[in-house]
């Protein structure tokens, strides 16, 4: 008799375990599809800035995405353990870089090249060498934060500088995009904080970055009127 309300108690304790599981599950799977129809949003509407001349993209930024996008995608698989949901908005965003990339080259409508946008390949180059040498995939992705970070520097200097023109609306959905993403992964049943770089990193304070150099560029230009 105690055997079996033993086991009785034991498997009602599973079933409520494994519907809170399952919640998890659904509650992380829907903020995942969220931030990636919001980031496929994103590159629709800068597409179109960038066709109408709106935005005028840094050819050195957007070149290391391309570079070491494919090195975050890969990475931060193996950083997520294969968890498709918190890892597809780097393969969504990879895509949406290669198409506006390739119509920007295409088309003429990347700013010129400065000298001092060069110096950001090296960053990229290195972290390349880090992870053939170490084939630690974290090390790795934590070191590809860094040149995201490093990459929106000749953005934000572009921008203050009036080489570039960018309007706030893609970047401001973006950094919405990645909090979503963040939201994806803390409601997942099991998730490591090194998966919390990247949204952090580069959706939020890379994206944030420019969004101030935007609204510093639109001041400056009120004040010259």
């Amino acid at each position: 008799m105690v055997d079996n309300l033993r086991f009785s108690r034991h498997n009602q304790s599973s079933q409520k375990r494994g519907k809170s599981e399952k919640g998890g599950l659904v509650v992380s799977q829907f903020f995942s599809v969220a931030a990636n129809v919001l980031i496929v949003v994103v590159m629709v509407i800068y597409f179109k800035q960038v066709v109408k001349g709106v935005s005028v993209p840094n050819p050195s930024a957007w070149l290391i995405w391309i570079i070491i996008g494919l090195m975050n995608m890969v990475s931060y698989f193996l950083v997520v353990r294969g968890d498709l949901w918190q890892s597809l908005i780097t393969i969504v965003t990879f895509a949406g870089f290669i198409f506006i990339f390739v119509y920007a080259t295409v088309k003429g409508k990347f700013a010129g090249f400065s000298k001092a946008d060069m110096f950001y390949f090296i960053p990229a180059l290195v972290v390349g060498v880090i992870w053939q040498t170490t084939g630690n995939a974290d090390l790795a992705n934590i070191s590809l934060q860094i040149v995201y970070l490093l990459s929106y520097l000749p953005i934000v200097h572009g921008l203050l500088s009036h080489r570039l023109r960018e309007k706030s609306l893609p970047w401001n959905l973006a950094s919405i995009s990645y909090c979503l993403m963040i939201l994806a992964i803390v409601t997942a049943d099991s998730w490591r904080w090194i998966a919390l770089v990247h949204p952090i990193a580069n959706g939020i304070v890379g994206n944030g970055s420019v969004i101030l150099a935007i609204h510093l560029q639109a001041r400056k230009t009120r004040k010259a009127k």
